[in-house]
């Protein structure tokens, strides 16, 4: 008996050969730890393809998809057959070949790995090929439309553009151990997309995309002609681009310390972008290392380049750091690591000891003055209270001693809190029709079941308004896209930070149209005509095709309107007849576009309904007819975008108040007559500050043009310095 169990513990013990589907999924497991070695095998794939737009869409961490799509030169079909087998690739043919790669891949290993820990599909086509062609694969085979392996299995073709889609399924399915091991999908995601990132700053002319599936939006995303500093304003911030240093040394600039050049130890050069000194960041970056275009993670290399920056560097703070070194193909060893992400290469300490030499000479240089944060109001509010210094003693160390609040720097009006005037459905009003601010015949506001009454106007009765409640068109016009853009680019953001924690003050000279507002610790005197026109332009734009309505009833005949124009002036006007037949000419854009309806009864062209282009925000009724004679003679309808452009700009000069007139001059100073100009300054100050500015703190997007109409007049510390207190 004991012999026998003796034997069969001998036989267990033998050694045999391992299955080579469990070879595979081991060497898998070495290669794709997780989503994110994945994605950065796929990556430098598509780099290697030439691509110029790479596409990521994750779902659930890149567990349950994940999905590139690149414009590379594609697969070819008879490729296809043999794409994920192990130790397949393009990249090199014999093992000398390694000394002078310049390819990300090289082994042909990625693919083949993922085949076996996933389900995976390429869609791939050649600029020669007529047709794309789509396959499926499972470990490492063609696989049929079962999903199982099938040698007999043909490339399907497809519809499909030039270049590579490969699709990444239930990542780890056969793997329920490493699944499991994974906590989080969204720190999952995290690391793709650092990943995502940190080739985004490196790779020149590549544009690189990535979201989330089933979001509308992109988490992150790069043009493929922005350069390295624009790259990395838009994915870190432009508060660490504004503090970076450039570092571009070649040749005789990589000279080593004792004169000997850097080129004995193999290195060609060394650019960048490293943070100064004055860059103070408590969050820790991880440092961005590309070798030979390698992503890289070189410990040696972080450890010098954080012992220079203790110099100059308060504790606890860390740089931001990216570096590109090219060292000679030949003294490099990139078959480390399984995922590539080490590497050895020769005389590595001269090579560290040059790099931290020239990156102290580059700090040293520049440091010849420092920039300090100074506390801002609304995040004062929240921080701990500060404590004074201590002398070490064991009384004053227990002690939490507050430090004396600066009277001239206190801000006394909380900018994200609103008055309990907001809060109320009224609104003062000037005559027995209650009335928009800025003229005699305007809309009103007030709302009775929805409805929008209008002021005294011999051929409009009753109007009723409706905002747009139903489902958001989505706009993509081509001349509209460029229209936000254009926005987007002007935007002057040390003005728009203003606005955003403004808080209104009133009106300084409502002839001239200028009002005061707070911000911070400063008082500011605008031209809110200027700043308006900006706003209702930005917002009649945003809100494009997704207007509210004001109904007019039976509708106003477009001559009356634009008769009073024709009658108060003595300048040469278009002839009405042409005006009037330009806008009926473009009826069915006016309405699909604007919801501005015109229809013609008994020979009458009348106007129907105007556009509500923001919900509370109203127009003055005697601005109508300049409104509807710029549009029957200004606006050039040849060209799409300067059309769009040009109705919009009409659209935010109606919606702009009108000066008041003060009438200085007049000999009518009866009682009722500066009442009713008292009640029209109340029921101004309230449009602005309960409607307008909410709007713009909210939505506006302040442009360098608009700098010239705001001043500040005043601060708090200036007037504490005249007065001694506030």
């Amino acid at each position: 008996m004991e012999q026998s169990l003796s034997k069969d513990s001998t036989d267990a013990r033998r050694i045999k050969r391992l299955d080579d589907s469990v070879v595979n999924r081991i060497a898998a497991g070495e290669i794709i730890v997780q989503p994110a070695n994945a994605l950065k095998e796929l990556l430098e794939n598509s780099i290697d393809a030439g691509s110029t737009m790479i596409e990521i869409l994750v779902k659930e961490g890149g567990l349950k998809l994940l999905q590139i799509t690149d414009n590379g030169h594609g697969i070819d079909k008879d490729d296809m057959n043999i794409l994920c087998e192990r130790f397949t690739t393009s990249k090199i043919e014999k093992y000398d070949d390694l000394e002078r790669i310049s390819t990300y891949g090289f082994r042909g290993e990625a693919l083949a790995s993922i085949s076996h820990i996933s389900r995976l599909s390429v869609t791939s086509k050649t600029k020669a090929s007529p047709l794309a062609y789509k396959c499926q694969y499972v470990n490492g085979q063609l696989a049929n439309s079962n999903g199982r392996s099938d040698p007999n299995a043909e490339p399907k073709p497809v519809a499909g553009k030039d270049g590579t889609q490969i699709t990444v399924e239930d990542l780890f399915y056969n793997v329920p151990s490493r699944l499991k091991s994974f906590r989080s999908k969204s720190d999952e995601f995290s690391k793709i997309v650092d990943v995502v990132t940190r080739y985004a700053v490196h790779t020149k002319r590549v544009g690189f995309s990535c979201k989330k599936f089933g979001e509308p939006y992109l988490v992150l995303s790069t043009r493929p002609q922005a350069t390295t500093e624009d790259k990395i304003r838009t994915l870190y911030g432009s508060e660490i681009a504004s503090e970076l240093l450039s570092i571009n040394l070649t040749g005789d600039e990589l000279s080593g310390t004792e004169g000997s050049p850097a080129q004995d130890f193999g290195l060609l050069e060394v650019t960048g972008f490293v943070s100064n000194a004055s860059y103070l960041n408590k969050k820790k970056i991880t440092h961005i290392f590309f070798i030979n275009d390698r992503l890289v993670s070189c410990n040696p290399l972080k450890r010098i380049i954080n012992s220079v920056y203790q110099f100059f560097l308060p504790k606890g703070s860390h740089p931001f750091v990216y570096l590109s070194l090219k060292i000679k193909p030949e003294n490099i060893d990139v078959n480390i690591h399984p995922t590539k992400r080490e590497l050895r290469f020769l005389h590595e300490d001269d090579i560290m000891e040059l790099i931290r030499d020239k990156l102290h000479s580059l700090l040293a240089a520049t440091d010849y003055s420092r920039k300090f944060r100074s506390q801002n109001a609304i995040s004062s509010i929240k921080r701990r209270p500060d404590l004074e210094e201590t002398d070490g003693s064991s009384y004053a160390s227990q002690q939490r001693i507050k430090k004396y609040r600066q009277e001239n720097r206190l801000v006394r009006v909380d900018a994200s809190q609103a008055k309990l005037e907001s809060f109320l459905n009224k609104e003062p009003s000037t005559t027995e029709d209650t009335q928009s601010p800025g003229g005699d015949q305007n809309l009103s506001t007030g709302k009775q079941d929805d409805e929008m009454n209008v002021g005294p106007d011999a051929s409009i009765s009753q109007s009723s308004y409706s905002y747009n409640d139903t489902e958001w068109t989505d706009v993509k016009l081509s001349s509209i896209i460029a229209l936000k853009k254009s926005v987007s680019e002007s935007v002057d953001r040390d003005l728009t930070s203003i606005f955003s924690s403004s808080s209104y003050v009133g009106i300084v000279d409502e002839k001239k149209r200028l009002c005061c507002f707070q911000s911070d610790v400063r008082l500011y005197v605008c031209d809110y005509g200027a700043v308006l026109n900006e706003l209702f332009y930005q917002v009649a734009l945003e809100n494009f095709m997704n207007y509210g309505e004001i109904h007019l009833g039976d509708g106003v005949a477009l001559e009356q309107v634009l008769l009073a124009l024709y009658q108060s002036t003595n300048e040469q006007l278009k002839p009405i007849e042409e005006v009037i037949l330009q806008i009926w000419d473009m009826k069915e854009m006016f309405e699909a576009y604007f919801k501005i309806k015109v229809y013609e009864h008994e020979g009458e062209h009348r106007v129907s309904c105007l556009p509500l282009i923001a919900k509370d925000i109203t127009f003055t009724m005697s601005k109508l007819p300049f409104f509807f004679y710029r549009l029957g003679s200004l606006i050039d309808y040849e060209d799409e975008k300067t059309c769009l452009e040009g109705i919009i700009r009409e659209l935010a000069l109606l919606h702009i108040p009108e000066p008041l007139a003060t009438d200085e001059g007049s000999e009518d100073s009866s009682v009722e007559h500066d009442n009713n100009l008292l009640s029209k300054k109340e029921a101004l100050e309230h449009y602005l500050e309960h409607r307008v500015f909410p709007l713009i703190k909210q939505k506006f997007l302040a442009p360098k043009e608009v700098d010239s109409a705001v001043v500040q007049i005043a601060d708090l510390p200036g007037l504490y310095k005249v007065f001694e207190r506030c």
